[in-house]
């Protein structure tokens, strides 16, 4: 006669009357696991509820429902007059530990896609939850307004149609576009059709979509060097040869990729701030460019990410202004000028290819959200993107100023600071031989994440710099950071 399980083997399970999570599931769990890892074989016949209830002091209600649970989900089964038993055919499963040392590398190897492999090994990298001082594109969060912020989200909510609650609209918020619309022809002098725009997640997200829709494999891109991360990695997952351009006092060095790389499908530039050197792009240049661009049937990514924060004169037209063929693709992003949680982004696009966007961006995931995108026009509409934009520069301005006469007290024997018109951070080159990605480690680790120049780079170039984000560190406390930076890097000299 099959005997049944109980004694040294049910002796382990330990019923904790104090928990939150109920007996009868502890108790589920605890002869799941057991059947799982085969400590309870196939066929093995169980306590009878009466014998396990007073072994483990419980109700008998309680082990019948377990036992009814454990029959409805296949690990048991009853048999009249006969008892409750492991279900037969069950193959018992090792523990993870045990299936990894044998398995685990080579699984790897094998199950991993080649675009895996390849985000694998990007240098794109985001800082989740908190941020240090001196992140690169960090806004001042301190200032962020809050409170009129959640008048807008609670308005959007209290609509009575509920639309806001549902997954949103094909393109995008209707209202957004158009708010977008009339802020870049405010702003950036563009005159756009709010037919020409798609809602994306983010800058990022309006990248993703370009290189999908728009590049083949092999395609060449010409891709400015140093330059924005992510962008140039998913150009490359998606097959394409991304061609590093050098970065000359009037930006991309149009001569240089002509004379030395096949004609590209895709020309990737930042030209209001050149992300990171922080050049702009000269009115000659910008000119060239697009008439390169109509000659040769390119596309230009025009990544326009901090255009908003220039601190002599009004911000300079957009390239996209300049185009009279469409060939710019326009990309905006509301997380430098408001912030990163927002989500929310855009692509200026021509009229043929918005159902194409909109295709491709609804299958890859409805990632912005309908409450944010009312939320945000009406905050554009009403004028409040408007002057926040203007304090935010006014802030910016004052902390880019502290932070050079901090890094010229405090660090001016390791750092020569560049000055920068534009934007929200500044370059600053390292004395002494010291490599960047020495110095970029050795700050994280005491608390100050600055970036080194290098990780923009795809091809080496001969500068050592760090990327220092001004914009969302408080005047107050640059003095300490700029003082603790200063020793750390004369430690490395």
């Amino acid at each position: 006669m099959v005997k049944s399980a109980k004694g040294a083997l049910l002796a382990t399970l330990q019923i904790d009357k104090g928990s939150t999570t109920p007996i009868y599931r502890q108790l589920e769990n605890f002869l799941r696991r057991l059947i799982l890892e085969g400590s309870l074989p196939s066929k093995q016949k169980l306590p009878s509820t009466r014998e396990l209830a007073e072994e483990l002091g419980v109700s008998r209600i309680t082990v019948k429902t377990v036992y009814e649970q454990l029959i409805s989900e296949g690990y048991a089964e009853a048999k009249t007059g006969a008892g409750t038993f492991v279900s037969e055919g069950l193959i018992p499963e090792k523990p993870l530990s045990q299936q990894y040392e044998k398995t685990g590398p080579a699984l790897q190897a094998q199950q991993f896609s080649e675009i895996a492999e390849k985000i694998n090994e990007s240098k794109a990298s985001a800082r989740f939850g908190s941020t240090l001082a001196f992140r690169p594109g960090v806004p001042a969060l301190d200032k962020f307004p809050i409170k009129r912020w959640n008048k807008y989200i609670a308005a959007a909510l209290s609509q009575e149609d509920r639309r806001n609650l549902s997954y949103g609209e094909f393109y995008g918020s209707e209202n957004l576009r158009k708010s977008i619309a009339s802020h870049l022809a405010d702003s950036r002098g563009m005159q756009v059709d709010h037919e020409q725009i798609i809602i994306t997640s983010g800058a990022q997200q309006a990248f993703v979509l370009i290189s999908l829709i728009l590049l083949k494999v092999s395609d060449t891109v010409w891709y400015e060097n140093p330059g924005h991360i992510a962008g140039r990695d998913i150009m490359s997952l998606v097959g394409a040869t991304i061609a590093p351009i050098p970065i000359d006092k009037e930006g991309l060095d149009l001569s240089h990729a002509i004379a030395r790389y096949a004609k590209p499908a895709l020309i990737f530039t930042t030209p209001s701030h050149q992300q990171p050197l922080g050049i702009t792009m000269s009115l000659r240049r910008r000119l060239a460019l697009l008439k390169y661009a109509v000659d040769n049937n390119a596309w230009i990514i025009e990544d326009d990410y901090d255009s908003e924060f220039r601190y002599r004169g009004r911000p300079l037209p957009a390239l996209s202004a300049l185009d009279k063929n469409g060939r710019v693709l326009y990309v905006g992003t509301f997380s430098k000028s408001l912030c990163s949680a927002v989500r929310l982004g855009y692509v200026v696009i021509p009229h043929w290819l918005r159902e194409t966007f909109a295709h491709t961006r609804n299958i890859l995931g409805q990632s912005s959200s309908p409450l944010t995108e009312q939320a945000l026009s009406q905050f554009i509409n009403e004028g409040r993107f408007a002057e926040h934009i203007r304090k935010m520069r006014r802030l910016y301005r004052d902390r880019r100023d502290m932070l050079l006469n901090c890094l010229l007290e405090n660090c001016s024997d390791s750092l020569i600071p560049q000055q920068s018109d534009a934007g929200m951070h500044i370059l600053a080159d390292l004395k002494h031989g010291i490599e960047d990605q020495t110095a970029h480690k050795a700050l994280l680790a005491h608390g100050i994440d600055s970036l080194p120049l290098s990780v923009y780079c795809s091809e080496p170039i001969q500068r050592s710099a760090l990327v220092l984000g001004f914009s969302g560190v408080p005047r107050k406390a640059m003095p300490r950071l700029t003082k603790k930076l200063g020793e750390k890097l004369r430690s490395l000299h």
